[in-house]
């Protein structure tokens, strides 16, 4: 899935996290005119993210996930673009704050897997998303009933639970007898 957002953060904050953070441990690989690598490590997990920073735009590739973000500046306005699987959606440990500005239910995914390029709101990818996997659970046996809070990015997840699009089995089997 690949989606863009605009975030509240600032470029040069986002920066000095990068480089100061108390989360992770940051040591600077390559400093070459107009880019500079860094690498944060997660002593605790032993993980680590690499990092290049440019003028304009910073880049984030996970070690495990291989998920990639992109944070960039276009008219003064902080954007992110996250390329990687639906459920990772800003759920990585090393990465720095990035706060959407609005809903990510109202986010354009531009690239999945269920529609293509066809562009279409994260709130839609979503609860296509948690349809197949319903009828993933419905139809091949697997023991799991309604949703649980891996099936979705935390954030998207939370946010879907205050829209009431979650409806667990047992939900639609009550609907059913009334």
């Amino acid at each position: 899935m690949r989606i863009q957002f605009e975030i509240k953060e600032k470029f040069p904050e986002i920066i000095e996290e990068i480089m100061n953070s108390e989360k992770w441990q940051t040591s600077v690989k390559e400093e070459l005119s107009g880019r500079t690598t860094v690498v944060i490590r997660d002593q605790a997990y032993g993980s680590e993210a690499t990092i290049e920073i440019y003028a304009t735009s910073i880049e984030i590739k996970t070690a495990w996930s291989k998920y990639s973000y992109r944070i960039f500046v276009t008219n003064d306005i902080v954007w992110c673009e996250y390329n990687g699987a639906y459920r990772g959606l800003l759920e990585q440990v090393l990465l720095p704050t990035i706060t959407p500005k609005e809903s990510l239910l109202n986010s354009d995914v531009t690239e999945s897997s269920l529609y293509g390029n066809e562009p279409k709101k994260l709130r839609e990818y979503a609860e296509d998303n948690l349809k197949l996997k319903q009828f993933r659970r419905e139809n091949f046996n697997e023991q799991k009933n309604g949703t649980a809070p891996f099936d979705h990015p935390k954030r998207v997840y939370d946010e879907f639970i205050k829209e009431d699009y979650i409806v667990t089995s047992k939900d639609k089997d009550k609907e059913k007898k009334e």
